[in-house]
């Protein structure tokens, strides 16, 4: 399960970062952004990624990339009201016979890393090498849903079962994208055609670090760098 999570690239940075990505490129921002938050939490605005309309006259057809600021948590279109329970994560294996996601439509959402608990101890888990500062962490993207709700646009991170070292960690994980799978997965074509997520692969896996931080993470009022550090003064690897 993926239940926070921190995004320090934002704004024009992110947006640039994102468009070197194959099939992303260009990417529009549908009004502003979030600012850089180190502790997100279910319900909170999160920056997404989903294919634009498609421009009949353009040749070849492309539809372009919307990036647009939406809740964390997918409200189905169908809610009367919003739901008490957020659904800020979908099983992958799932989600496609589930009502509150199966209308849900393609999208990826951008992080630095993500939160996770053992034995009642944080860790955050990112893409940062051994002995590289997880303050200096790239951004990368997670496969997600999205829907519109009258005027509020939601979404929520498909997980699925961990693999390799992460599943020492917990038994989910969000189903991280590599760069050549983005496109895939937001136009629901070759290995995505289907709707079927898959699982990460074994050698991205293999380059996500998992260090312990502080435990006060654990209160969503907290924000800042400094969770990010490790409070033992030294780098914890799982």
């Amino acid at each position: 399960m993926c239940g926070r999570f921190v995004t320090f690239t934002v704004e024009e940075e992110l947006l640039g970062i994102l468009s070197r990505i194959d099939g992303l490129d260009p990417i529009i921002a549908d009004g502003p952004l979030p600012s850089e938050r180190y502790n997100i939490g279910p319900t909170m605005p999160v920056v997404a990624l989903a294919r634009g309309p498609k421009q009949v006259d353009a040749a070849p057809q492309t539809p372009g990339t919307i990036a647009a600021t939406v809740r964390w948590g997918l409200i189905p279109h169908w809610a009367r009201e919003i739901p008490t329970t957020p659904y800020f994560n979908a099983r992958s294996e799932t989600w496609r016979d589930k009502p509150t996601f199966r209308d849900g439509q393609p999208c990826v959402i951008p992080m630095n890393g993500w939160y996770e608990w053992r034995d009642g101890r944080p860790y955050f888990v990112s893409l940062s090498g051994p002995g590289a500062p997880t303050h200096s962490a790239p951004v990368f993207t997670v496969a997600g849903l999205w829907a519109r709700w009258g005027s509020v646009v939601s979404a929520t991170i498909l997980t699925t079962a961990a693999v390799g070292h992460l599943a020492d960690l917990h038994h989910r994980m969000p189903r991280v994208l590599a760069d050549g799978e983005v496109a895939d997965w937001l136009d629901q074509a070759d290995w995505a055609s289907e709707g079927d997520v898959g699982v990460t692969a074994p050698d991205l896996v293999s380059q996500l670090t998992v260090r312990e931080v502080g435990r006060a993470v654990g209160n969503v009022a907290n924000d800042g760098p400094h969770l990010l550090d490790d409070p033992g003064g030294q780098t914890q690897l799982l």
